[in-house]
């Protein structure tokens, strides 16, 4: 064999060998390519929506049971009961556990609840009772100043209570490896208490139910 010969022998691996590591490449690229724009053509299709936010909250009900100015509200407790509904066909919501305050004329808390964490698949719901009193807030109470004191010292005379519930939530949507993770604060609506003259207990059923409002950010 002549030295040409021998050289181009062997020079035919090499040369099958970078034709093959380029086919490589170039697959792997298309096909990380292809991954990738299928990836941003899902999440642009499926991802929640600011206008059609997935998650619904409604407050059903609110009772008050134990209510007195004079022991500091020590011994009061509110259950209310809460609509938890995904509307959407294709995504499953997981919200995390959260702490829940409750607000006196909306800017004085008084008592606070604790959720447990829970899951919600599509096109599914849940009544959840959210129970107020003074052991779901731990060791560190609401401080209740005087003012706020007198202020529900008078409405227990007047017969009628208004109240608030403040919550934020860690809410993560998912559909098959697409996920997507959200703070909310629910802008729920201010609740009127009727009380029974002297008891210090009452409640309101609302029908239809009052709708809590979700802003999606990031």
């Amino acid at each position: 064999m002549s030295p040409a010969q021998k050289n181009m022998a062997s020079g035919e691996p090499k040369d099958c060998s970078s034709i093959l590591q380029l086919a490589l490449t170039v697959l792997g690229t298309v096909t990380g390519m292809t991954i990738l724009i299928v990836g941003i053509s899902m999440a642009s299709k499926y991802a929640p929506q600011p206008q059609q936010q997935p998650l619904i909250l409604k407050i059903h009900s609110l009772s008050v049971s134990g209510l007195n100015a004079s022991n500091f509200l020590t011994a009061a407790s509110w259950d209310a009961t809460l609509l938890f509904a995904n509307q959407n066909s294709v995504l499953e919501l997981a919200i995390d556990g959260f702490g829940s305050s409750l607000y006196y004329n909306y800017s004085n808390p008084i008592s606070c609840a604790v959720m447990k964490a829970m899951h919600l698949g599509p096109k599914k719901q849940r009544l959840a009772q959210m129970k107020f009193n003074s052991t779901q807030c731990g060791e560190e109470q609401p401080f209740i100043d005087d003012r706020v004191l007198e202020g529900i010292r008078k409405d227990e005379i007047k017969g009628e209570m208004s109240f608030h519930i403040g919550m934020k939530l860690k809410v993560f949507y998912r559909t098959g490896i697409l996920g997507w993770d959200y703070e909310l604060k629910p802008n729920c609506p201010r609740v009127d208490v009727e009380l029974v003259a002297g008891t210090g207990d009452g409640g309101v059923t609302f029908d239809p139910p009052k709708i809590c409002l979700f802003p999606l950010r990031n």
